[in-house]
């Protein structure tokens, strides 16, 4: 077991270095939780804040990308832009809320001087999509660019969404095909940076409209979104005393497995989950309200795909049609070593 020095404070490590889920669980314990935070203690997809409002709470996210990391350098501006804002508006959409503005915070680096007003114009384009617009934010200089970006929204009170709050039996869901930033990937490191459809790729819509649909039906029973991949969701969103039983071939990834070489006898779960993930809503509902969600859905032109179901067995299952897998890949996860995902 490793110390980790954070100022004067030591947090054990079981990895030779830090990772995301070690130092969330650090943070749990060093500080204290607010009492007007609603939300599990750094569990949620956004925070959810009791304001004294008797029908509302406050909703607050933040999400930072980097190049490299999150973007290879060299995708369009316009494309990174959106990208970085729609990834904290899914945030808000996780929680059934409606958003109200973002601020934006911009690390620029020599390299991208040029590009700056295109990446905002990106951010101006993803809010606009999620039903809101640009209230401010700040600009550095720095050896990379990234983008942090703060959403803020409202939900009703009793319409917020949370994770991990599945009952044994309910189904699980997902809002949308899960293979557009992975395939991005693929198309990186087997094909060429000149092969990238980045449109496809990195403009993914905020998933505001579905969140709102499933937290006005009253009957989801968790959510979560997934850009770290649908088995990192699936273990984040994970009930306290069950599991998850989810049938691969129902997993949308059908674009993956067309267009891409050598990926046919791969499974669907990892295709979905490796390296990242898509932003998409997953999301469980007790079988008897399977009807009432589709025709939610299809009444405001929106998709749902059914893969799996929560199960007595704590973990994650994968039915792949002749036998039942424990998941090989765990999505992506922050562990602080300068892996990058674009070199």
């Amino acid at each position: 077991m490793r110390i980790c020095k954070f100022g004067k404070h030591s947090l054990y490590c079981s990895t030779p270095s830090v990772n995301e889920r070690e130092l969330i669980s650090y943070l749990k314990n060093r500080f204290e939780k607010p009492k007007n935070l609603v939300s599990s203690w750094m569990g949620e997809d956004c925070e959810v804040l009791e304001i004294g409002d008797p029908e509302r709470y406050l909703l607050v996210s933040v999400d930072t990308s980097s190049e490299r990391i999150d973007f290879p350098s060299d995708a369009p501006p316009f494309e990174i832009g959106y990208f970085s804002a729609a990834l904290s508006l899914a945030d808000i959409a996780a929680c059934g809320g409606e958003p109200l503005a973002i601020s934006v915070s911009c690390s620029i680096p020599p390299h991208f001087r040029e590009k700056v007003t295109e990446v905002y114009e990106g951010i101006e384009q993803a809010a606009n999509d999620g039903g809101t617009r640009i209230i401010g934010g700040d600009s550095n200089s720095a050896g990379e660019f990234s983008l942090s970006v703060v959403s803020v929204g409202f939900v009703k009170r009793d319409q917020v969404l949370f994770r991990k709050g599945a009952h044994l039996g309910d189904l699980v869901a997902v809002t949308g095909e899960l293979d557009h930033f992975n395939f991005g990937y693929y198309q990186y490191n087997v094909q060429g940076l000149e092969m990238i459809d980045f449109q496809r790729m990195l403009r993914q819509r905020p998933p505001i409209k579905a969140g709102r649909v499933l937290s006005s039906l009253g009957v989801v029973t968790s959510c979560i979104d997934l850009p770290d991949g649908l088995i990192k969701g699936l273990n984040d969103n994970m009930p306290a005393d069950f599991g998850f039983l989810i049938n691969d071939g129902e997993i949308p990834v059908n674009y993956y497995k067309r267009h891409a070489k050598g990926v046919a006898f791969i499974p669907k779960y990892t295709l979905a989950s490796q390296p990242a993930g898509d932003l998409q809503l997953l999301f469980t509902v007790p079988p008897e309200f399977v009807a009432v969600t589709e025709e939610a859905f299809t009444k405001d032109n929106l998709t749902l795909y059914w893969i799996g179901k929560v199960v007595t067995e704590p973990g994650i299952k994968i039915n792949l049609g002749t036998s039942l897998v424990a998941p090989v890949t765990e999505g992506f996860i922050h562990r602080f070593e300068g892996f990058k995902l674009f070199p």
